[in-house]
């Protein structure tokens, strides 16, 4: 069998899609770490108890591009893509109590890759073609609270939703006419998730310096899953159809696709609007991840490990460039899947920064940047490698004075 070639993402085919980073851009940009600190400037998705650092009405949003390379032992190809990234909504309802909604995709699926081979006895060809689309999304409630000084809880509700569709198609070619045959599977999937966090803020000099500890747990889930199953033949001679196309379905049904639980741990090192050290492991057991009562045992079990920092030379300062933050970030996974009895690593770093923008009386806007370059698979172990750089561009509006109303006397 020869491969002929893939387009975007061929290791996105397994489980529910290529996972994408959560958290804005500003974490994205430092390994996508950030569960045990954050700021009051924009808004921290990756532990809800952290919401409560947020004193004033935000609005975070991002856009991702991506430049991506595919190399296998016989074939190279590039691609460029775009996507929304999120959009989050924080509303502070006490001192002690911030609430948010928001935006972001989990998981996607995008892979196309076509092999041939050679009929036995016969002087003809067989085409397949195995294509996916589709991916989840996960509009969220989080809310954080601070009962008591320094220690901070937090809760929220997610709605996976969204459909993965996987496609085969078989083609015969025999002199001029070619006959395809077409399995199509899509999954509908829809289901509430919860995540629970707690962080705690362990001051080692006033007001000044600060030892963080933050954790995040997502419980598994038995996400509901609506299943379509289907037949198609297609009669073409040339790329002309000469009969037209039927499609036998052959089941839809019902079930789940179970979503194993998420920790996530970490602890940082920071001297407050100056400069922030972060480190973090996040473990999530995909051997133990279902489609119908059905392991797909190229998921193995990860752990990650992430390194990031960020730094402000001068907040306040009225130089733009000092009042500015930058960052940079590690983050690496040994085993993101194993196939054929090999794992695939995933290891990525990034730098960004996020400049200050004032918007008149209680407004501020932050503009956020970062890149991000990385590696999944590796062409001499795998026989497969995809490298990718990602600029993300993002923006913070922040409005202090979004309850408060001018008095007329």
């Amino acid at each position: 069998m020869q491969k002929l070639f893939s387009q975007n993402s061929p290791l996105s085919g397994f489980g529910l899609g290529m996972l994408t980073p959560q958290g804005n851009i500003a974490q994205q940009s430092m390994g996508s770490v950030g569960v045990s600190t954050s700021n009051s400037f924009w808004v921290n998705t990756l532990n809800p108890a952290l919401l409560v650092r947020n004193g004033s009405v935000i609005f975070d949003a991002g856009y991702n591009f991506k430049i991506q390379q595919l190399r296998s032992d016989k074939a190279q190809q590039s691609f460029t893509t775009g996507n929304f990234n999120y959009a989050t909504l924080a509303l502070p309802i006490t001192k002690k109590w911030t609430s948010a909604i928001g935006l972001q995709p989990y998981s996607y699926l995008e892979y196309l890759t076509e092999t041939s081979a050679k009929v036995e006895n016969s002087d003809f060809f067989a085409y397949y073609t195995f294509k996916g689309e589709g991916g989840l999304n996960n509009f969220f409630w989080a809310n954080g609270f601070m009962p008591i000084k320094n220690l901070s809880l937090g809760v929220k509700m997610s709605y996976l939703f969204g459909n993965l569709t996987r496609e085969s198609v078989t083609e015969l070619i025999a002199s001029g006419q070619n006959s395809r045959i077409a399995f199509l599977q899509r999954d509908n999937i829809n289901q509430i998730t919860w995540n629970v966090g707690t962080s705690y803020r362990y001051p080692l000099e006033k007001d000044r310096k600060f030892l963080n500890f933050g954790l995040t747990y997502d419980l598994s889930a038995q996400m509901k899953t609506k299943r379509f199953e289907a037949f198609e033949k297609r009669d073409f001679f040339g790329n002309n159809l000469i009969a037209p196309s039927f499609v036998d379905t052959l089941t839809t049904i019902k079930g789940k696709t179970f979503l194993p639980a998420r920790l996530r741990v970490g602890v940082s090192y920071e001297k407050l609007n100056h400069y922030t050290i972060h480190a973090e492991m996040i473990s999530q057991n995909w051997s133990q991840f279902r489609r119908f009562d059905i392991p797909d045992t190229q998921l193995t079990n990860r752990l990650t490990f992430a390194i990031g920092g960020e730094w402000t030379p001068e907040f306040g300062s009225n130089k733009f460039l000092n009042r500015s933050t930058y960052r940079i970030g590690f983050n690496h996974t040994p085993q993101i899947l194993q196939i054929e009895g090999k794992t695939l690593a995933e290891t990525n770093f990034s730098l960004g920064g996020s400049f200050a923008f004032s918007g008149g009386q209680g407004k501020l806007t932050y503009l956020h940047l970062g890149i991000i370059a990385g590696q999944r698979g590796n062409l001499s172990r795998n026989g497969l490698q995809e490298r990718y750089i990602e600029a993300r561009l993002g923006v913070s509006l922040s409005d202090v004075l979004w309850f408060y109303r001018p008095k007329i006397d």
